[in-house]
């Protein structure tokens, strides 16, 4: 089963994704990474082409993260590779993670294969602590580290392109599950991911992560989480989910004004229909 790595960069830190592929480099055989217009792309250019399992696709302007996926998978089909993993520029992979995700390329109708996620931040959640070893079926997963099935990206539509970046992932796997298919969590490894500066909160009783995004990125959380709700009849579920989400911007973070600011914009966008680069 032929599989290839992808990776999307935008101005990524140099160290960290030097050991993000030197991670993934020995477990497939080509690298394929899509830069969207890095204002530090000089500065690393020479170090990736002096890899010889790399091929760089270089954007001439930041065409967002949903449109940089769909890159990836169209080239990667081109290539004649079956699964892709996708992999955020500063997530370093565990030395066994294709390997482990191999053993369940077999399984009937899995589109997606993913592993559990230790934020840098604040470690495991508790979500994934309940099991710790084998696999499951679950409902969601982020891209970072995912391996796809590249039949099953192109039935489902691809990435959708509208929300130029956040909730990608989450909307891939609800399509995924929409046309019947399965997305796998192995329990056996783990990535080291981050997520902003997340902190793990209580609100309602409940542990709830906050993400000290900057307002822009608020922005797209508020109006894509709408997004999800119309493009997968779950209105009221997201409207409660972007509610949230402000509540603990306005209880827990900084920088309140200008983000709430941002976060009206994003739910007035999305209730006239403005989607796309803000």
């Amino acid at each position: 089963m032929k599989i290839v790595a992808g990776i999307i960069l935008y101005n990524p830190d140099i160290d960290r994704l030097m050991d993000n592929i030197s991670a993934i480099s020995p477990q497939v055989e080509s690298i394929i990474i899509i830069d969207n217009n890095s204002i530090n792309i000089i500065e690393f250019e020479e170090k990736l082409t002096r890899n010889n399992k790399i091929k760089l696709v270089k954007n001439n302007n930041n065409q967002g993260v949903a449109k940089a996926l769909n890159q990836l998978a169209i080239a990667a089909i081109g290539f004649n590779y079956e699964w892709l993993i996708t992999l955020d520029q500063d997530s370093v992979v565990p030395e066994n993670l294709v390997e482990i995700y191999s053993r369940y390329i077999g399984i009937a109708k899995v589109g997606l294969i993913c592993c559990k996620i230790i934020d840098r931040n604040f470690g495991e959640l508790s979500s994934q602590q309940e099991k710790r070893n084998g696999w499951e079926f679950v409902d969601l997963c982020i891209t970072s580290a995912s391996m796809i099935n590249l039949s099953v990206w192109q039935s489902v539509g691809g990435f959708c392109e509208e929300m130029f970046i956040d909730s990608v992932d989450f909307d891939i796997c609800y399509l995924i599950k929409e046309y019947g298919y399965k997305i796998l969590r192995t329990n056996e490894t783990a990535l080291l991911h981050e997520v902003g500066k997340s902190q793990k909160k209580e609100f309602c009783g409940r542990e709830e992560l906050v993400f000290n995004h900057s307002p822009l990125r608020c922005y797209y959380i508020i109006r894509n989480s709408l997004l999800l709700g119309k493009r997968h009849n779950r209105r009221l579920f997201f409207m409660w989910v972007a509610l949230k989400r402000i509540c603990l911007v306005l209880i827990y973070e900084d920088d309140k004004c200008n983000k709430m600011n941002m976060m009206l914009k994003g739910f007035y966008h999305a209730m006239i229909g403005r989607y796309g680069q803000l």
